[in-house]
């Protein structure tokens, strides 16, 4: 295995920061929903998690370049280097052209800072985010590694965002670009262009060392994680690395940790009278030791309704917030969308197979009240970056009804 580093000088350059000015701290505040007195009970100010281990400046390519010429490997077609910083907005071209259907592999290092003086942050694959050409779709491996199959042919483009996309064209975030540009934080990576299987690419490299545990750490994802449960779709603030999988043929699994999903599948169901949603779940584990009705806190575990007014209504189990209670979604550019409701509380029936039942007619009435005429889609949600904690869940027997129709999900 290769040696790793250390490099004082850089690491102390990497890692000296200086006090954020009262303005730009107040404009980061606000942009996170954080402006105000309640800001200072959400303050979490020191040194970021010492376990995960990070690469110095440099170093990644310079390792990956050593290995490939080490390796002398006939799979790897090209290796493009890139780094992403606060003041790329948010598309950067780095060139390395692909053809349809070549894998690429993205090795990253680094942080980014949500809130710095907050000690706010998510690791690089999280915030990461790649496309070919200009053109969606977009990638998004959501952990320190992935592999892309390129499904047209162009040059690479990399960007970071943290549920930020205004759209899902992806070309520009919904953060004023004054406070985007702001924010602080590097990623840097190497994007591994292969000649046929990547599997077959890793291996050869891995054979003649490692960089950081990436290489192997692809290699098992490769083998190991599942694919999305048939029907269903990560939305495009998101990707899908495993956290949703089918665990047998009536059931889709859920394992978040430390990374977020929002997973998908449409429906066409009239919202009138009598409407409703039915399923069973079994939550093993929460996210959230405190209550997910502030930002910071705001990791769960969820099933959401969609209407066709772009209004969604989300059923969570919440570690102490009461069943009924119901409250706006804290993240920016979600508040005005996103509905929360506590149908669930605490830890006593954890483990428990548990039967829901929801009116939605009645719910949308109660809690959103808008002129939504179908219900459009259902989404599985799994938040746990803003705690770095572990989310387990499954779900079964999912249903959406009105009347006649009806449409069973799993």
């Amino acid at each position: 295995m290769m040696e790793q580093r250390t490099h004082p000088a850089r690491d102390a350059k990497t890692c000296a920061h200086e006090p954020l000015p009262r303005r730009v701290f107040i404009e980061r505040l606000a942009a996170l929903g954080l402006a105000g007195p309640t800001a200072l009970a959400a303050l979490r100010i020191g040194d970021a998690d010492a376990a995960h281990a990070f690469l110095v400046e440099g170093e990644l390519l310079e390792a990956i370049t050593t290995l490939a010429k080490k390796a002398n490997s006939t799979h790897l077609a090209s290796i493009t280097p890139f780094e992403i910083s606060g003041r790329d907005l948010p598309w950067k071209h780095i060139g390395g052209a692909v053809r349809s259907g070549q894998q690429v592999t993205f090795l990253l290092s680094g942080r980014w800072w949500i809130v710095r003086d907050l000690d706010v942050w998510v690791e690089p694959g999280l915030a990461f985010f790649a496309r070919v050409d200009g053109k969606n779709p977009i990638y998004n491996p959501m952990k320190n590694t992935g592999t892309m199959t390129a499904p047209h042919a162009g040059g690479l483009a990399v960007a970071r965002a943290i549920g930020e996309w205004a759209d899902k064209h992806a070309e520009t975030v919904s953060t004023p670009a004054e406070i985007y540009q702001q924010a602080e934080g590097r990623i840097e990576g190497v994007a591994l262009a292969w000649n046929g299987d990547a599997l077959d690419g890793l291996r050869e490299l891995v054979a003649v060392g490692d960089v950081g545990g990436l290489i192997n750490a692809e290699i098992d994802r490769l083998t190991t994680e599942p694919s999305s449960p048939a029907g269903w779709y990560p939305m495009y603030l998101t990707g899908n690395p495993g956290i949703f999988s089918t665990c047998t043929d009536k059931q889709i699994c859920c394992h978040t940790h430390k990374n977020a999903c929002l997973l998908k599948t449409d429906v066409d169901i009239p919202l009138v009278a009598g409407a409703k949603i039915d399923w069973r779940w079994v939550v093993e584990e929460l996210p959230s030791a405190k209550s997910e009705d502030s930002l910071l806190n705001h990791d769960y575990l969820s099933l959401a309704v969609e209407f066709d007014d772009g209004q969604d209504l989300t059923y969570m189990w919440s570690a102490d917030l009461p069943a009924g209670h119901v409250f706006r979604c804290p993240i920016p550019g979600w508040h005005a969308i996103e509905t929360h409701m506590v149908v669930r509380t605490g830890r006593e029936q954890l483990g428990s197979w548990l039967d829901e039942s929801r009116d939605l007619y009645a719910d949308y009435a109660a809690h959103i009240g808008g002129d939504a005429k179908r219900i459009v889609g259902v989404w599985l949600i799994a938040l746990s970056f803003f705690q770095r904690g572990t989310g387990k869940a499954r779900y079964a027997d999912i249903v959406v009804s009105a009347g006649e129709q009806r449409a069973r999900l799993v």
